[in-house]
């Protein structure tokens, strides 16, 4: 009985071991694809398990479920053919888009905010210290370009 149970299921017992052994791979080459075909052969297996069939159709049901499982995980996880993100960011281009006071007034184009616990050199119009900017842009790794931030107008002023 056990050789009989063992022969007609030994392609389930091979497609299942052959899934899991593509799964545990997937961890030592961490990419989110082994896991895909992993799983097909996984799933292949069970299926072979509890309802025989022949080697062609699991071979076409294998094929079908990598190519449905792939496309599922490209949505999952991003496109296969997306190039590579930007270039990691420095402090300063987190930054941009925020307002901030200037501690020290912009003259001749230069001047200062304070973010944080440290000061930022800053290149923009001439304003007053305490007026409130803009950071637009980043040039030269560190220094921050700001646009005056018009301050609100009055309850009076929009009637």
């Amino acid at each position: 009985m056990f050789h009989s149970f063992f022969s007609t299921h030994l392609a389930a017992l091979l497609w299942l071991a052959g899934g899991l052994i593509l799964c545990a791979a997937e961890t030592l080459a961490p990419g989110a694809f082994l896991i895909f075909i992993g799983a097909a052969a996984a799933i292949v297996g069970a299926i072979a398990f509890f309802a025989p069939l022949d080697l062609t159709t699991q071979l076409l049901l294998f094929g079908a479920l990598v190519i449905a499982l792939v496309m599922i995980g490209r949505d999952l996880y991003g496109s296969l053919h997306a190039g590579p993100g930007p270039l990691p960011q420095s402090r300063a281009h987190a930054l941009i888009g925020s307002d901030f006071l200037l501690e020290e007034a912009i003259v001749h184009g230069h001047g200062r905010i304070r973010v944080a616990d440290s000061s930022w050199r800053v290149k923009g119009d001439d304003c007053p210290a305490g007026a409130k900017v803009r950071v637009v842009a980043v040039e030269d790794g560190s220094l921050l370009r700001v646009e005056r931030v018009e301050p609100p107008r009055a309850a009076a002023d929009q009637r």
